[in-house]
């Protein structure tokens, strides 16, 4: 299902009312827009549309992280902890988890990030201060990761 949020068009998933999922849909593969009938997907796009109207720092919605493995889940977990605002390096997310050398594992943990936006991973950045991948290594992708950098500059305080 497509739901448009501000310029973003988004399918959300859910699982035991907590969001599993959200997929950036590109704009031209968009046949229908839907409206919500699930009262937490609904709450997920509330949140969703205040983060991009610049009227939400952070997210309530709960979140099901049950898909990825045990070092993805603290890899995720991790960047819900980067403010709003800044970036970090995969290098610093792989010390904050205590694993030093682990900075490519993280980055791969950041490409299967099952909730992009909510758990930030366009915060993280290469060391070169480059962007890389952002669900791939799409120009879609990197269009969108420096949208959200950009968005939470704006509005950074």
């Amino acid at each position: 299902m497509a739901y448009k949020i501000n310029n973003y068009f988004l399918d959300i998933e859910q699982k035991n009312q907590k969001i599993s999922r959200i997929y950036f849909i590109n704009p031209t593969d968009v046949s229908n827009i839907n409206k919500p009938t699930d009262s937490i997907i609904n709450q997920c796009l509330i949140e969703l549309h205040e983060f991009l109207s610049y009227n939400r720092k952070h997210f309530t919605v709960p979140l099901d992280l049950s898909t990825g493995t045990a070092f993805q889940q603290k890899v995720w977990r991790t960047l819900l902890d980067i403010p709003y605002g800044q970036t970090c390096t995969y290098k610093d997310i792989a010390i904050k988890i205590n694993q030093p050398k682990a900075y490519q594992a993280v980055g791969q943990a950041c490409k299967k990030n099952p909730i992009p936006m909510i758990i930030p991973c366009h915060r993280v950045i290469s060391q070169s201060s480059q962007l890389t991948g952002y669900f791939g290594t799409s120009e879609f992708g990197l269009t969108i990761k420096q949208s959200l950098i950009t968005l939470e500059k704006g509005n950074h305080e």
